[in-house]
């Protein structure tokens, strides 16, 4: 396709519609039918172009472990909260937290145990400290913007055991091969390319010290009380507890979380070991393994194990599987937003935006490299609203640029990375965004509005961090 401009127009309709309309998922399907009929340039072929890449999408067996893992972490948190262990967590931590300092320290306490999955820190630990938040009358947007910019920001930065480590391997193994770097392994130029993550480390930096110094208010700070609210998107998320099944213990919510976090380990490892080779290291049996297989097995054995510890406390099975299945039906509009937000990644990769970006930047010197990637990291993640989908996109040019160029690979690989942390904590039409928002029951544009200085702030700084280190940092 020699128009590769008419790839920009699907995400800036996106964007555009749901800043105009407050509403996530049709300004999704509307740019996802733009990108369609740009395809395939009439009504019928635009509608089943569309079709064709939710399909494509569902199809998928890496997204399908996705999906299945986010519904079913949805319900179970709502057996935590049926079988009482939220409900005993918080009458405990209530004799102990009086102030709103005190909900965010416990906040950022749960990371050890809520760090593997962006979405599994935003589910766990937002019904967790949901309660305590409205105790200490906590504005909700400001509850989703902690929860939201320790989500991502986090697990970008660990190297093990999260989904982001396999997803980037393999993204940057990709890009490794393209641009015929034959000698440098996918999770070295990883590990390299962590200090350079600048966006996530100052976001995470601004964010605890938000706790003591808010330099914007939030909008809702009176009227905290409301347990109801309604998202942008229409959808009602009441998260209050109602009275426990079976006697609320803290026993009935650790032991799930505990177990979680332990299998996921295990299978990171099991999943992994065979292809990593008899003798192979940690980081060869990281590399090789299928994080979201692992995480998905994790959680489902964790289930069961839950299962059986509450029907020994007399919490029916019928009554848990219908607790389970409702849960999950908690999280079907914003699966269905990250679903969405998948094909429209899909369609803009058809629409070559990968080769638009290459073309904008292919003739910038190599001091310039660095900063260029994480503003086109940042903004295409923005429109398109999938950290994920975008660093697809960027990363296999990121790093042939850098070749090419002289630049430093693992700065580059980071800068694409960190770029891709900002859209997903920022963008309107984000999974994570949404998540967060309906999970603190917020305002989603009151959120949006809250939360935007702040993380615009970080983005300048890495920015400007960016442009210095590639002066420095070279091949």
């Amino acid at each position: 396709m020699q128009n590769t401009w008419l790839s920009i127009l699907p995400p800036l309709i996106t964007i555009a519609c749901a800043v105009w309309s407050k509403k996530i998922l049709p300004s999704l399907l509307l740019g996802l039918l733009v990108g369609s009929y740009i395809l395939n340039p009439s009504l019928i072929g635009g509608v089943e172009t569309a079709i064709e890449n939710i399909i494509k999408i569902l199809s998928d067996k890496d997204n399908l472990q996705v999906l299945m893992f986010l519904y079913l972490f949805s319900g179970l948190i709502t057996l935590l909260r049926k079988a009482g262990g939220i409900n005993a967590f918080s009458t405990l931590a209530g004799k102990h937290i009086k102030s709103e300092k005190g909900v965010f320290y416990i906040l950022w306490a749960l990371i050890p145990i809520t760090f593997i999955d962006c979405a599994f820190r935003i589910i766990g630990a937002g019904s967790i400290v949901s309660s305590l938040a409205e105790k200490n009358k906590i504005a909700k947007e400001r509850l989703a913007f902690m929860l939201n910019n320790t989500a991502s920001p986090v697990v970008e930065l660990i190297p093990i055991a999260t989904t982001f480590v396999g997803f980037n391997i393999a993204n940057i193994g990709q890009g490794l091969k393209v641009a015929g770097v034959q000698k440098q392994s996918a999770y070295s130029t990883l590990l390299h390319a962590i200090p350079f993550e600048f966006f996530s480390i100052i976001i995470l930096i601004i964010t605890f010290l938000s706790i003591y110094f808010q330099f914007k208010k939030p909008s809702a700070e009176k009227g905290m009380h409301h347990t109801k609210m309604e998202m942008s998107d229409g959808m009602n998320m009441d998260m209050k507890d109602e009275k426990p099944e079976i006697k609320p213990r803290l026993f009935n919510l650790i032991i799930p979380m505990v177990v979680v976090i332990f299998l996921s380990f295990f299978f990171f490892w099991y999943f992994g070991k065979d292809k990593g080779g008899v003798n192979g290291t940690v980081a060869s049996v990281i590399a090789t393994t299928e994080p979201n297989k692992a995480m998905l097995v994790a959680l489902f054995i964790s289930m069961m194990i839950t299962g059986v510890i509450y029907f020994f406390q007399k919490y029916s099975l019928k009554k848990m599987t219908t607790d389970i299945i409702s849960g999950g039906n908690e999280l079907m509009n914003i699966l269905a937003i990250l679903i969405v937000a998948w094909a429209l990644g899909a369609v803009t990769q058809d629409l070559h935006l990968s080769d638009f970006i290459k073309e904008q930047l292919g003739s910038l010197p190599a001091w310039s490299i660095p900063v260029s990637l994480f503003i086109v990291a940042s903004a295409v993640t923005y429109f398109i609203g999938e950290g994920w989908a975008a660093s697809s996109l960027i990363m296999p040019f990121a790093i042939s640029l850098a070749v090419i160029a002289g630049s430093g690979i693992p700065l580059c690989v980071a800068a694409v990375i960190t770029g891709g942390t900002f859209g997903d904590t920022t963008s309107p039409v984000a999974g994570m965004t949404n998540m967060s928002s309906n999970i603190a029951r917020a305002d989603h544009t009151k959120y949006l509005r809250y939360a935007s200085p702040y993380n615009f702030i970080a983005a300048g700084i890495a920015a400007v961090l960016f442009l210095i280190a590639g002066f420095f940092y070279r091949q």
